[in-house]
């Protein structure tokens, strides 16, 4: 009995002293994984529906080739349109060239984007299939470039270690590889945070918490660290618990209302994101507070639905409520109480 207090001491130590960021990613990688092109005005209001729900980081735009992702052709337009909207909002946008970094650029200049995110991968198939050169060094070569232009043009610089977990074309990916690289790109000017992905909804708990430990061993756990997972196989809340329970201090994670989204059709298998509702629900009900209302996030995902006809890939969407009840009652204190 003592073993087991000592045990759920342990993790509410952890759990309570860990800050969490929400960051979701449906108005880019949902909406791209539809065969649906979602008009201009109809994602603006999907985006002041996050908003709302009170999401403070939003990844809204890819800055791609129109021919080959036409969901993200109105990147610009979007971004313009947004007014007030954007205030006090983390606007994020991918970008897989230097080209696409130059435009990015000129939407910082305007005001209008505040964070660009960059992708790397040690797997050579992936990258091509993404339009990416497959060559590792010559890739890491670009996103030093990029990441370098891109901080002196006032952009915030994130990038995506991709596929950390196993890749559905070529297995089994060496953890050491991406240690290797992960510290490599870490230590590269301008880039100010790692995105460590299950791009493809790989990863079980076990193999994500000892990646995040061994992480830990060679990059600052102060410092922020994002985990953007995939919940193809369903292992995807469990997977952040993992995460949450190693020893970085400061997460942000990436989710998608609803539970849309993938990479898929350019990496197969790679079908939905964890679902921001989900997530903040099970966040509270932990005691994890994160200042998102996971009732008005199904609100949104609901709203998407119906321009869609798309199914939902969230639990929380096919419940009447969030357990509001449960609050007073959890094994954690939340982060803003602990700090007051």
């Amino acid at each position: 009995m003592r073993q087991t207090m000592n045990m759920l001491d342990q993790i509410a130590a952890k759990l309570g002293n860990t800050r969490v960021d929400i960051r979701d990613v449906g108005m880019r990688e949902g909406l791209q994984s539809h065969t649906m092109v979602v008009p201009t005005d109809q994602k603006i209001g999907l985006f002041r529906g996050l908003v709302e729900a009170g999401v403070k980081e939003i990844n809204a735009v890819s800055f791609v080739n129109a021919q080959k992702m036409p969901h993200m052709a109105d990147a610009e337009a979007l971004l313009g349109g947004l007014g007030s909207l954007r205030d006090g909002i983390d606007i994020s946008g991918v970008v897989f060239s230097e080209g696409g970094a130059r435009r990015a650029i000129k939407m910082r200049e305007a005001g209008l984007l505040d964070t660009v995110f960059l992708v790397f991968s040690p797997i050579a198939s992936s990258m091509a299939a993404n339009g990416i050169t497959p060559d590792m060094e010559a890739l890491l070569a670009q996103i030093e470039r990029t990441a370098a232009a891109a901080a002196e043009g006032g952009l915030k610089v994130s990038v995506f270690v991709s596929e950390s977990f196993g890749s559905p074309v070529e297995g089994w990916v060496d953890p050491e590889l991406v240690l290797r690289n992960a510290q490599r790109i870490w230590n590269m000017q301008g880039v100010k945070e790692l995105i460590i992905s299950d791009s493809s909804g790989q990863a079980d708990p076990v193999q994500v918490l000892a990646m995040f430990t061994d992480l830990a061993k060679i990059l600052p756990i102060d410092q922020r660290i994002t985990f953007h997972v995939h919940d193809s196989r369903g292992a995807g809340l469990a997977n952040i618990l993992a995460a949450l329970n190693s020893p970085f201090q400061h997460f942000c994670l990436d989710a998608s209302f609803g539970g849309l989204g993938g990479d898929y059709p350019f990496v197969p298998d790679a079908f939905g994101n964890v679902a921001t509702e989900d997530l903040v629900e099970m966040l509270h009900g932990m005691g994890i507070e994160t200042g998102v209302d996971p009732d008005k996030i199904v609100k949104v995902s609901k709203e998407y639905a119906a321009i869609s006809g798309r199914p939902l890939g969230s639990r929380l969407s096919g419940c009447s409520r969030s357990i509001d009840w449960k609050r007073p009652h959890r094994l954690v204190n939340p982060i803003i109480e602990a700090a007051a």
